[in-house]
């Protein structure tokens, strides 16, 4: 999965939880859609991030 499509999902599964928090008030589902949004994001910094880090680092030099 590319960056911008793992982005798009992290913002799918945030409308998600605020919308079982706030709207729903399921909390139950909330936490589980939090710890998956957790998960998401995780990932992106793993994928995501590193490269970006890696060659900003590079161009400091």
């Amino acid at each position: 999965m590319d960056c911008e499509g793992l982005r798009n999902k992290i913002e799918v599964k945030r409308r998600e939880m605020y919308q079982a928090y706030l709207i729903d008030q399921n909390y139950t589902n909330a936490l589980i859609k939090s710890q998956e949004l957790d998960a998401m994001l995780n990932k992106f910094r793993r994928l995501c991030q590193k490269p970006f880090i890696i060659a900003m680092s590079v161009l400091m030099l």
